[in-house]
């Protein structure tokens, strides 16, 4: 399958799961940072934040200096993402930083800093950001629920499955359960297939295939959940039957497979 045409479809279905593509994509993909550092001097503020952010991502210990630097930037998004990369390279002052602007009574500041750990991906930050969870605000919950899929921290797994039940940023929560590998997060997905919420369903399936890939699924559940998901593939949502059709293919389905062909075959 191609994974640009599946991006682009779910895009389209839900704007929400579409991430702005960062400017250095191809450099990120080669792992040349040399080319990425070279443009954290550009007169843009947005090719700035991304390499910065690129570096981050690619851990490239040797632009720490320039990185620094760019936390006196003019441009907010620029301090940001410097901010960002440099926590996760480790920098101890700056991740503390943001796991204290967890308990402000701001929600934004406490949504803003749960965004950083998770792009971060500061594994030290999840019991902290896990503590955030527990809150009746969803901007919040959404901010932390997205965090902790980022970090891939298993025993974020009960957190998670706990926000599909409460109602509470639920979308964000099954999301992310699909990016933990863990198996345990099988039965939650499986149960979200049936909830009356059309985005929970179709994140719900989209994971559920996402555990397929990689292996880390609940066997005992297969037959259930593969039943489940092809009564979905007739689902009155587009967005359901299409990441329906995703996870099917993610348990190498064949008929899951084929409409998810016709899916992308649509003009």
């Amino acid at each position: 399958m191609n994974e640009e045409q599946i991006a682009e479809k779910l895009a389209e279905l839900e704007p929400a799961w579409a991430g702005r593509p960062n400017f250095f994509e191809r450099e990120l993909a080669q792992k040349d940072a040399k080319s990425i550092a070279r443009r954290l001097d550009d007169p843009l503020p947005g090719v700035r934040a991304d390499a910065a952010e690129a570096l981050g991502q690619l851990q490239d210990t040797s632009s720490a200096a320039k990185l620094k630097a760019l936390l006196a930037d003019p441009e907010p998004v620029v301090r940001r993402s410097a901010a960002v990369a440099l926590a996760s390279l480790g920098d101890e002052g700056l991740t503390q930083e943001f796991v204290k602007n967890l308990l402000d009574p701001g929600a934004k500041v406490v949504a803003g800093a749960a965004e950083a750990l998770g792009l971060a991906r500061s594994k030290v930050a999840v019991p902290y950001l896990l503590k955030a969870y527990r809150t009746d605000h969803p901007r919040i919950a959404g901010a932390v629920a997205t965090a902790l899929g980022r970090i891939g921290d298993r025993q974020a797994v009960p957190w998670l499955a706990a926000a599909l039940k409460s109602g509470l940023a639920p979308v964000e929560a099954a999301t992310a359960l699909g990016e933990l590998a863990d198996a345990a997060a099988t039965r939650p997905l499986c149960d979200a297939l049936a909830h009356d919420l059309p985005a929970l369903r179709a994140a719900a399936a989209r994971s559920l295939g996402h555990l397929a890939r990689q292996g880390k699924f609940d066997f005992v559940l297969k037959d259930a959940a593969v039943s489940a998901l092809h009564r979905l593939t007739q689902d009155d949502d587009e967005r359901v039957r299409f990441c329906a059709a995703l996870g099917l293919a993610g348990f190498d389905d064949p008929v899951g497979k084929e409409k998810l062909s016709q899916f992308l075959a649509q003009k």
